[in-house]
Protein backbone atom coordinates (compact mmCIF):
# COMPACT_ATOMS: atom_id res chain seq x y z
CA UNK A 1 0.00 0.00 0.00
CA UNK A 2 1.29 3.48 -0.98
CA UNK A 3 1.57 6.34 1.67
CA UNK A 4 -1.15 8.66 0.21
CA UNK A 5 -3.29 5.76 0.48
CA UNK A 6 -2.48 4.77 4.17
CA UNK A 7 -3.08 8.44 5.11
CA UNK A 8 -6.21 8.28 4.05
CA UNK A 9 -7.31 5.60 6.32
CA UNK A 10 -9.49 7.17 9.45
CA UNK A 11 -9.53 10.35 8.33
CA UNK A 12 -12.50 12.77 6.61
CA UNK A 13 -12.10 12.72 3.06
CA UNK A 14 -13.04 16.29 3.04
CA UNK A 15 -8.92 16.33 4.48
CA UNK A 16 -7.98 15.04 1.43
CA UNK A 17 -6.41 17.34 -1.29
CA UNK A 18 -4.78 14.95 -3.71
CA UNK A 19 -8.27 12.48 -4.11
CA UNK A 20 -9.14 12.07 -7.50
CA UNK A 21 -12.41 11.08 -6.61
CA UNK A 22 -14.02 11.44 -2.94
CA UNK A 23 -17.25 9.94 -1.67
CA UNK A 24 -18.41 11.65 1.45
CA UNK A 25 -21.18 10.72 4.17
CA UNK A 26 -22.46 9.14 0.48
CA UNK A 27 -26.11 8.31 1.32
CA UNK A 28 -28.61 7.25 -1.68
CA UNK A 29 -32.51 6.36 -0.63
CA UNK A 30 -34.87 4.50 -3.36
CA UNK A 31 -38.90 4.87 -2.39
CA UNK A 32 -40.56 1.73 -0.79
CA UNK A 33 -44.21 1.75 -0.65
CA UNK A 34 -44.07 4.86 -1.16
CA UNK A 35 -41.53 6.03 1.78
CA UNK A 36 -37.77 6.96 0.61
CA UNK A 37 -35.83 4.73 2.33
CA UNK A 38 -31.91 4.45 2.64
CA UNK A 39 -29.97 1.81 0.37
CA UNK A 40 -26.30 3.25 1.28
CA UNK A 41 -25.70 5.11 4.65
CA UNK A 42 -22.83 7.31 5.54
CA UNK A 43 -20.14 5.78 2.98
CA UNK A 44 -17.05 7.81 2.46
CA UNK A 45 -13.49 7.17 0.87
CA UNK A 46 -11.06 8.55 -1.33
CA UNK A 47 -8.86 7.33 -4.30
CA UNK A 48 -5.79 9.29 -5.45
CA UNK A 49 -3.93 8.73 -8.80
CA UNK A 50 -2.60 5.50 -9.20
CA UNK A 51 -4.25 4.04 -6.45
CA UNK A 52 -6.88 1.13 -6.23
CA UNK A 53 -9.52 1.19 -3.08
CA UNK A 54 -11.50 -2.38 -2.66
CA UNK A 55 -15.38 -2.54 -2.43
CA UNK A 56 -16.06 -5.54 -1.24
CA UNK A 57 -19.16 -7.30 0.58
CA UNK A 58 -21.75 -9.76 0.30
CA UNK A 59 -24.71 -9.21 -2.81
CA UNK A 60 -27.06 -6.65 -1.45
CA UNK A 61 -24.49 -4.78 0.78
CA UNK A 62 -24.47 -1.96 -1.53
CA UNK A 63 -21.53 -1.65 -3.77
CA UNK A 64 -23.09 -1.39 -6.44
CA UNK A 65 -25.51 1.60 -5.89
CA UNK A 66 -22.48 3.36 -4.46
CA UNK A 67 -21.17 3.06 -7.91
CA UNK A 68 -23.88 3.65 -9.38
CA UNK A 69 -24.32 6.93 -7.73
CA UNK A 70 -20.96 8.14 -8.18
CA UNK A 71 -21.69 7.45 -12.08
CA UNK A 72 -24.65 9.65 -12.03
CA UNK A 73 -26.90 7.03 -12.43
CA UNK A 74 -28.75 6.91 -9.76
CA UNK A 75 -31.57 9.09 -10.80
CA UNK A 76 -32.57 7.05 -13.54
CA UNK A 77 -32.66 4.20 -11.38
CA UNK A 78 -35.18 5.24 -9.04
CA UNK A 79 -33.44 6.68 -6.41
CA UNK A 80 -31.40 9.81 -5.10
CA UNK A 81 -28.96 11.05 -2.85
CA UNK A 82 -30.28 12.06 -0.15
CA UNK A 83 -27.19 13.25 2.16
CA UNK A 84 -23.40 13.51 1.32
CA UNK A 85 -21.61 14.41 -1.67
CA UNK A 86 -19.11 13.22 -4.42
CA UNK A 87 -15.93 14.88 -5.91
CA UNK A 88 -14.31 15.01 -8.82
CA UNK A 89 -11.32 16.27 -9.23
CA UNK A 90 -11.95 19.24 -6.80
CA UNK A 91 -15.59 19.29 -8.08
CA UNK A 92 -19.16 18.61 -6.53
CA UNK A 93 -20.77 16.38 -9.24
CA UNK A 94 -23.43 15.11 -6.64
CA UNK A 95 -26.52 16.79 -8.17
CA UNK A 96 -25.36 17.73 -11.95
CA UNK A 97 -28.14 17.09 -14.24
CA UNK A 98 -27.90 14.00 -16.81
CA UNK A 99 -27.00 16.01 -19.24
CA UNK A 100 -23.85 17.34 -17.34
CA UNK A 101 -23.13 14.07 -16.29
CA UNK A 102 -23.30 12.78 -20.25
CA UNK A 103 -20.49 14.84 -20.68
CA UNK A 104 -18.58 13.32 -17.35
CA UNK A 105 -19.04 9.85 -17.49
CA UNK A 106 -16.56 8.20 -20.54
CA UNK A 107 -14.36 11.25 -20.45
CA UNK A 108 -13.35 11.58 -16.66
CA UNK A 109 -14.82 8.47 -14.76
CA UNK A 110 -15.70 5.65 -16.98
CA UNK A 111 -16.97 1.84 -15.50
CA UNK A 112 -16.05 -1.42 -16.48
CA UNK A 113 -19.26 -3.24 -16.21
CA UNK A 114 -19.55 -7.22 -15.07
CA UNK A 115 -20.16 -10.11 -17.89
CA UNK A 116 -19.27 -7.76 -20.44
CA UNK A 117 -21.34 -9.83 -23.33
CA UNK A 118 -23.94 -8.26 -22.02
CA UNK A 119 -22.69 -4.53 -22.30
CA UNK A 120 -21.89 -4.94 -25.20
CA UNK A 121 -24.74 -3.59 -27.85
CA UNK A 122 -25.19 -6.96 -30.30
CA UNK A 123 -26.03 -4.89 -33.07
CA UNK A 124 -22.84 -2.83 -33.64
CA UNK A 125 -19.18 -4.18 -34.00
CA UNK A 126 -16.85 -3.48 -31.48
CA UNK A 127 -14.84 -1.21 -33.07
CA UNK A 128 -17.97 0.90 -33.75
CA UNK A 129 -19.08 1.26 -30.31
CA UNK A 130 -15.07 1.84 -29.35
CA UNK A 131 -15.10 4.86 -31.41
CA UNK A 132 -18.75 6.22 -30.55
CA UNK A 133 -16.83 7.92 -27.44
CA UNK A 134 -13.90 9.82 -28.69
CA UNK A 135 -16.53 11.11 -31.38
CA UNK A 136 -18.73 12.05 -29.22
CA UNK A 137 -16.23 13.49 -26.50
CA UNK A 138 -13.28 13.96 -28.49
CA UNK A 139 -14.65 15.29 -31.56
CA UNK A 140 -12.55 12.69 -33.35
CA UNK A 141 -13.69 12.38 -37.35
CA UNK A 142 -15.01 8.53 -37.85
CA UNK A 143 -12.20 7.79 -39.27
CA UNK A 144 -9.70 9.14 -36.76
CA UNK A 145 -11.82 7.48 -34.35
CA UNK A 146 -11.53 3.61 -35.55
CA UNK A 147 -7.93 4.28 -35.97
CA UNK A 148 -7.77 4.77 -32.07
CA UNK A 149 -10.48 1.70 -31.58
CA UNK A 150 -7.94 -0.52 -33.33
CA UNK A 151 -5.08 0.94 -31.56
CA UNK A 152 -6.72 0.56 -27.86
CA UNK A 153 -7.45 -3.23 -28.91
CA UNK A 154 -4.07 -3.82 -29.40
CA UNK A 155 -2.81 -1.52 -26.27
CA UNK A 156 -5.52 -4.20 -24.04
CA UNK A 157 -3.67 -7.09 -25.96
CA UNK A 158 -6.15 -8.37 -28.25
CA UNK A 159 -4.25 -9.99 -30.72
CA UNK A 160 -5.57 -8.87 -35.19
CA UNK A 161 -6.92 -5.74 -33.23
CA UNK A 162 -7.80 -4.26 -37.12
CA UNK A 163 -10.15 -7.92 -37.73
CA UNK A 164 -11.62 -7.81 -34.41
CA UNK A 165 -12.70 -4.38 -34.60
CA UNK A 166 -14.84 -5.47 -37.36
CA UNK A 167 -16.71 -8.58 -35.33
CA UNK A 168 -19.62 -8.48 -32.95
CA UNK A 169 -19.80 -9.40 -29.41
CA UNK A 170 -20.65 -12.68 -30.48
CA UNK A 171 -17.89 -13.42 -32.29
CA UNK A 172 -15.66 -12.58 -29.57
CA UNK A 173 -14.76 -14.96 -26.68
CA UNK A 174 -15.92 -14.12 -23.16
CA UNK A 175 -12.08 -12.73 -22.06
CA UNK A 176 -12.06 -10.57 -25.20
CA UNK A 177 -14.94 -8.86 -24.70
CA UNK A 178 -13.82 -8.11 -21.82
CA UNK A 179 -10.96 -6.72 -22.92
CA UNK A 180 -12.91 -4.73 -25.06
CA UNK A 181 -14.70 -3.51 -22.26
CA UNK A 182 -11.67 -2.10 -21.00
CA UNK A 183 -10.30 -0.57 -23.96
CA UNK A 184 -14.00 1.21 -24.66
CA UNK A 185 -13.62 2.56 -20.80
CA UNK A 186 -9.90 3.81 -21.93
CA UNK A 187 -11.00 5.33 -25.20
CA UNK A 188 -11.26 8.84 -23.18
CA UNK A 189 -8.08 8.46 -20.77
CA UNK A 190 -10.64 9.17 -17.78
CA UNK A 191 -9.37 10.06 -14.12
CA UNK A 192 -11.55 7.70 -12.62
CA UNK A 193 -12.13 3.98 -13.31
CA UNK A 194 -14.63 1.76 -11.96
CA UNK A 195 -14.73 -2.02 -11.87
CA UNK A 196 -17.94 -3.62 -11.19
CA UNK A 197 -16.72 -7.57 -10.73
CA UNK A 198 -15.15 -7.16 -14.27
CA UNK A 199 -13.85 -10.97 -13.47
CA UNK A 200 -17.24 -12.77 -12.86
CA UNK A 201 -17.49 -15.70 -15.07
CA UNK A 202 -14.22 -15.69 -16.46
CA UNK A 203 -12.12 -18.87 -15.80
CA UNK A 204 -8.96 -18.49 -13.52
CA UNK A 205 -6.65 -17.87 -16.32
CA UNK A 206 -8.58 -15.25 -18.16
CA UNK A 207 -9.11 -13.52 -14.43
CA UNK A 208 -5.58 -13.41 -14.08
CA UNK A 209 -4.95 -11.61 -17.21
CA UNK A 210 -7.18 -8.99 -17.18
CA UNK A 211 -6.15 -8.10 -13.64
CA UNK A 212 -2.36 -7.91 -14.67
CA UNK A 213 -4.07 -5.91 -17.56
CA UNK A 214 -5.30 -3.67 -15.10
CA UNK A 215 -2.19 -3.09 -13.58
CA UNK A 216 -0.56 -2.52 -16.08
CA UNK A 217 -2.75 0.38 -17.41
CA UNK A 218 -2.82 2.11 -14.00
CA UNK A 219 1.05 2.03 -13.64
CA UNK A 220 0.92 3.73 -17.14
CA UNK A 221 -1.82 5.85 -16.93
CA UNK A 222 -1.96 7.20 -13.62
CA UNK A 223 -5.87 6.08 -13.28
CA UNK A 224 -7.44 5.69 -10.01
CA UNK A 225 -9.60 2.92 -9.83
CA UNK A 226 -12.28 1.82 -7.31
CA UNK A 227 -12.65 -1.64 -8.22
CA UNK A 228 -16.20 -3.67 -6.97
CA UNK A 229 -16.03 -7.19 -5.81
CA UNK A 230 -17.10 -10.29 -3.50
CA UNK A 231 -13.90 -12.03 -4.05
CA UNK A 232 -11.40 -11.35 -1.39
CA UNK A 233 -8.56 -13.13 -3.04
CA UNK A 234 -9.14 -10.89 -6.00
CA UNK A 235 -8.61 -7.62 -3.82
CA UNK A 236 -5.22 -8.69 -2.18
CA UNK A 237 -3.77 -8.76 -5.68
CA UNK A 238 -5.40 -5.52 -6.55
CA UNK A 239 -5.96 -2.76 -3.99
CA UNK A 240 -4.22 -0.62 -1.97
CA UNK A 241 -6.82 -0.37 0.65
CA UNK A 242 -9.94 -1.82 1.44
CA UNK A 243 -13.84 -0.48 2.24
CA UNK A 244 -15.74 -3.17 3.69
CA UNK A 245 -19.34 -2.62 3.38
CA UNK A 246 -22.13 -4.48 5.23
CA UNK A 247 -26.18 -3.67 4.74
CA UNK A 248 -25.71 -0.58 2.81
CA UNK A 249 -23.11 0.92 5.27
CA UNK A 250 -18.98 0.89 5.02
CA UNK A 251 -18.20 -1.58 8.63
CA UNK A 252 -14.69 -1.26 8.02
CA UNK A 253 -11.75 0.21 6.53
CA UNK A 254 -7.61 -0.74 5.98
CA UNK A 255 -5.07 -0.70 4.34
CA UNK A 256 -5.17 -4.34 2.24
CA UNK A 257 -2.22 -5.98 4.21
CA UNK A 258 -3.25 -4.21 7.25
CA UNK A 259 -7.43 -5.29 7.08
CA UNK A 260 -6.42 -9.20 6.09
CA UNK A 261 -4.00 -10.05 8.82
CA UNK A 262 -5.76 -7.70 11.37
CA UNK A 263 -9.30 -7.29 10.83
CA UNK A 264 -11.25 -5.25 13.56
CA UNK A 265 -14.79 -6.18 12.32
CA UNK A 266 -16.79 -9.88 12.59
CA UNK A 267 -18.30 -9.64 9.18
CA UNK A 268 -14.58 -8.98 7.75
CA UNK A 269 -13.15 -11.71 9.57
CA UNK A 270 -16.22 -13.99 8.05
CA UNK A 271 -15.60 -12.58 4.67
CA UNK A 272 -11.64 -13.83 5.47
CA UNK A 273 -12.76 -17.22 6.21
CA UNK A 274 -14.20 -17.70 2.87
CA UNK A 275 -11.53 -17.34 0.98
CA UNK A 276 -10.12 -20.95 -0.62
CA UNK A 277 -6.22 -21.57 0.90
CA UNK A 278 -5.82 -24.77 -1.34
CA UNK A 279 -4.95 -26.58 1.76
CA UNK A 280 -7.64 -28.62 3.92
CA UNK A 281 -8.76 -26.10 5.92
CA UNK A 282 -12.54 -26.07 5.88
CA UNK A 283 -14.44 -22.80 4.40
CA UNK A 284 -15.95 -20.53 7.05
CA UNK A 285 -19.36 -19.45 6.60
CA UNK A 286 -21.64 -16.26 7.69
CA UNK A 287 -25.44 -17.54 9.09
CA UNK A 288 -27.57 -15.47 7.65
CA UNK A 289 -28.44 -13.15 5.19
CA UNK A 290 -28.27 -9.73 4.19
CA UNK A 291 -30.89 -7.43 5.72
CA UNK A 292 -33.43 -5.88 3.25
CA UNK A 293 -33.67 -1.99 3.57
CA UNK A 294 -37.09 -2.08 5.24
CA UNK A 295 -36.27 -4.79 7.84
CA UNK A 296 -33.00 -2.86 9.02
CA UNK A 297 -31.88 -3.84 12.85
CA UNK A 298 -31.38 -1.48 15.71
CA UNK A 299 -28.04 -0.75 16.81
CA UNK A 300 -25.18 -2.82 14.75
CA UNK A 301 -26.47 -3.78 11.53
CA UNK A 302 -24.37 -6.94 11.69
CA UNK A 303 -25.52 -7.94 14.87
CA UNK A 304 -27.95 -11.26 14.03
CA UNK A 305 -25.21 -12.77 12.32
CA UNK A 306 -22.49 -12.20 14.77
CA UNK A 307 -21.35 -14.74 16.84
CA UNK A 308 -19.56 -11.63 19.15
CA UNK A 309 -22.74 -9.77 20.24
CA UNK A 310 -23.40 -8.45 23.35
CA UNK A 311 -27.16 -7.66 24.20
CA UNK A 312 -27.68 -3.74 24.95
CA UNK A 313 -23.62 -2.63 23.33
CA UNK A 314 -24.40 -4.36 20.45
CA UNK A 315 -28.23 -4.28 19.55
CA UNK A 316 -29.71 -1.56 20.61
CA UNK A 317 -29.61 2.82 19.72
CA UNK A 318 -29.20 3.84 15.91
CA UNK A 319 -26.71 2.61 13.19
CA UNK A 320 -23.43 2.67 14.66
CA UNK A 321 -20.57 4.75 13.70
CA UNK A 322 -16.71 4.17 11.97
CA UNK A 323 -14.36 4.89 14.51
CA UNK A 324 -10.25 4.77 14.38
CA UNK A 325 -9.13 1.16 15.39
CA UNK A 326 -5.85 0.02 15.20
CA UNK A 327 -4.31 0.95 11.64
CA UNK A 328 -7.94 1.29 10.05
CA UNK A 329 -11.40 2.11 11.10
CA UNK A 330 -14.16 0.22 12.40
CA UNK A 331 -17.77 0.52 13.43
CA UNK A 332 -17.63 -2.62 15.85
CA UNK A 333 -17.47 -1.28 18.96
CA UNK A 334 -15.75 -3.98 20.32
CA UNK A 335 -12.75 -3.78 17.85
CA UNK A 336 -10.24 -3.13 20.87
CA UNK A 337 -11.13 -5.98 22.88
CA UNK A 338 -11.86 -9.02 20.13
CA UNK A 339 -9.10 -11.27 18.77
CA UNK A 340 -10.23 -11.70 15.46
CA UNK A 341 -8.97 -14.22 12.94
CA UNK A 342 -7.12 -12.84 9.69
CA UNK A 343 -5.88 -14.38 6.49
CA UNK A 344 -2.44 -14.39 5.14
CA UNK A 345 -1.47 -12.33 2.58
CA UNK A 346 1.36 -13.50 0.65
CA UNK A 347 4.61 -12.30 -0.46
CA UNK A 348 3.56 -10.69 -4.09
CA UNK A 349 -0.24 -10.90 -3.63
CA UNK A 350 -0.14 -6.93 -3.63
CA UNK A 351 1.20 -4.50 -5.36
Amino acid sequence: MNTRSAARIGRGTSEVSDAVIAVENLQVSFRYSGVLTPVVRSASFAVGAGETVGLVGESGSGKTVTAMAMLGLIRPLGGEISNGRIMLQGKDVTHLKERQWSDIRGQEIAVIFQQAIRSLNPAFTVGEQLAESVRRHVGLSRKEAWTRAVEMLDRVHIARPAERATMYPHQLSGGMCQRAMIAMALMCSPKVLIADEPTTALDVTVQRHILALLREIQAETGVAIVFITHDLGVIAQMADSVAVMYAGEVVEQAGVRELFEHPRHPYTEGLLASIPTGGERRLGSIPGRVPAPTTMPGGCRFHPRCSYVVEQLCTTGGPHELHPSAGGTSQCLRSEDLNLVGHTVKRGATR
